[in-house]
């Protein structure tokens, strides 16, 4: 019987869930996983920064719903992927972290002698939904299949392995440690009850202004289609969290902007809410100055994990299951009840005020007189130059909003950014792993110069393995959103200035094509040059 090391074996319990992309740096610890990767169809992405490994991880998920792996090297390899674990939890992105490990009997405890030792599984509890070692070769499919049950337990988050050198070394008989399909150990998500979709229908039918609001849960459990369905029926305004952007059509003619005074009329007016995938997050307080009073509103909520029921404002019904079978079981539902299409004037009435919010706040981005670039004709020419097409990755404070006010309407799963920790630098390692999930589509990262400075080098990554991918930063040289307040309050700022940086430059020295502008009328022809280079370019606005 063929024998295989217990990097190899881990390998295959790998393969057997799906994971194509393994992020991180090799050592001797964990090389026999690295050297049965290619066996089994795995790529090895070498970075520059393990905090990144786990942003491309992320990038590979959101875009395209596969789980990827990252790897940390023992001690500080293993505490470099912190601040990416704890991004992916709070983002709810599933992400498989094996940390590789010395010898066990040193480690657990590590005394004051032990080089880069350290009790890896401690480290790592707070920031992962769940944590084992690997202590004997045969159990390495059970551990894996216990990493992914929690890991799909509720709502999805980053699981570690810590995975000692013994272990992956030793040899064992392939057959005494069977890999099972998925399906003989993990059931499917939970579904909802035939008397909650029925409850929940008969609360849209019965509501005089229903409004549907479309968080990035819709995404992820690939129920677009059918919650437009539902919006259409309904003939209803249709709100998409900032997170979930990208889980409807923004230039649908449904959609209204939860932000501003348009958006502010829906929320006081609606007298049934129907949250998908969403747990209304805090980026919508004060609730009570733009919803009114708790009381004046039947919510309806929908999410894959209890916790997020009733966060932020009382629920009048909640359903804990899968968005996709439980939308589609909504639409059938309301389809039988004939239900009477909403006229469309109140509708009409939002536009309007939606519109005439738009025309005021963003007047001076039209009067516009110079000198230098706004962001928001920048992001007008991103728009331009790019389209619907693009899968947008954006990173930064002001970058960020710009973007989301300007870039174009996408496709599901195309428009990405940090809505809850808020961590800076996911940008160009985001874009690093949305291109190789897929290669077929452009992928445009929209960063400030601020956030750019955190993981910039993974263009050199990006280089290396020869992904064309369009890094477009904003070199404003200074920490714009901290500037209001600190003149505001004081007439002076502290340490906002980071000075001016020719991330074109930067980038060529990095292996990748570089563009520059200064001028507005350069914009355009910067970002068609970039999009026409084969490869990864970087522009500099």
């Amino acid at each position: 019987m063929a024998e295989i090391t217990g990097g190899e074996l881990l390998a295959r319990c790998l393969a057997n869930e799906g994971v194509k992309f393994i992020f991180g740096l090799p050592c001797p610890e964990i090389d026999p996983l690295l050297a049965a990767l290619e066996t089994y169809d795995i790529r090895l992405v070498p970075i520059r920064h393990e905090a990144a490994a786990v942003h491309m991880a992320e990038g590979v998920y959101r875009t395209s719903g596969q789980v990827a792996a990252v790897l940390g090297n023992p001690g500080p390899g293993s505490a470099n992927l912190l601040p990416g674990v704890i991004t992916a939890r709070h983002e709810g992105v599933p992400v498989i972290v094996i940390t590789s490990q010395h010898r066990p009997e040193i480690v657990y405890p590590s005394p004051p002698s032990t080089f880069q030792g350290q009790d890896q599984l401690d480290v790592f509890k707070p920031v992962v939904k769940w944590g084992a070692p690997i202590f004997s070769w045969g159990r390495i499919p059970e551990i894996v299949r216990m990493a992914y049950r929690e890991m799909w337990l509720g709502r999805p988050g980053p699981v570690h392995i810590d995975a000692p050198m013994p272990i992956m070394y030793e040899t064992g008989e392939e057959a005494t440690a069977p890999v099972f399909p998925p399906r003989q150990y993990r059931c499917g998500l939970p579904q909802p009850s035939e008397k909650q979709i029925q409850e929940a229908a008969e609360l849209l039918a019965s509501a005089k202004r229903p409004l549907v609001i479309s968080g990035s849960g819709v995404d992820r459990s690939g129920a677009n289609v059918a919650l437009m369905e539902i919006v259409e029926i309904l003939n209803c305004p249709v709100f998409s969290t900032m997170a979930g952007r990208c889980t409807v059509p923004i230039d649908h003619p449904n959609h209204i902007a939860s932000f501003g005074s348009g958006g502010d009329v829906v929320k006081q007016e609606a007298d049934v809410v129907l949250v998908a995938g969403s747990r209304l997050g805090n980026l919508d307080l004060p609730f009570d100055k733009y919803w009114g009073e708790a009381d004046k509103h039947k919510f309806i909520q929908i999410d894959i994990d209890p916790r997020n029921m009733g966060v932020t404002r009382p629920i009048t019904l909640g359903i804990v299951a899968d968005l996709s079978p439980t939308l589609d079981g909504l639409v059938k539902a309301l389809k039988a009840m004939k239900v009477e299409q909403k006229d469309g004037k109140d509708l009409a009435r939002y536009r309007k005020a939606a519109q005439e919010s738009w025309d005021r706040e963003f007047k001076m981005v039209e009067d516009w007189p110079g000198p230098g670039i706004h962001p928001a004709r920048a992001m007008q020419a991103v728009s331009e130059t790019f389209g619907k097409d693009a899968i947008y990755l954006v990173d930064g404070g002001m970058t960020s909003l710009w973007a989301h006010w300007f870039l174009p309407a996408t496709w599901p799963r195309s428009y990405h950014g940090i809505l809850e920790l808020g961590m800076l630098g996911i940008g160009v390692p985001y874009a690093v792993g949305a291109k190789l999930a897929n290669p077929d589509r452009k992928v445009v990262c929209v960063t400030g110069d601020g956030a750019a400075g955190f993981n910039f080098m993974e263009m050199q990554s990006a280089a290396r393995e020869n992904l064309d991918i369009t890094t477009v930063v904003m070199a404003e040289g200074q920490w714009t959103m901290e500037i209001p307040n600190e003149m505001m309050q004081y007439g002076k700022t502290f340490g906002t200035g980071m000075g001016e940086v020719r991330w074109d430059k930067v980038g060529e020295g990095l292996g990748c094509s570089g563009q520059y502008a200064e001028k507005e009328d350069e914009v355009g022809p910067a970002l068609k040059a970039a999009k026409e280079t084969n490869g990864p370019t970087v522009v500099c606005l």
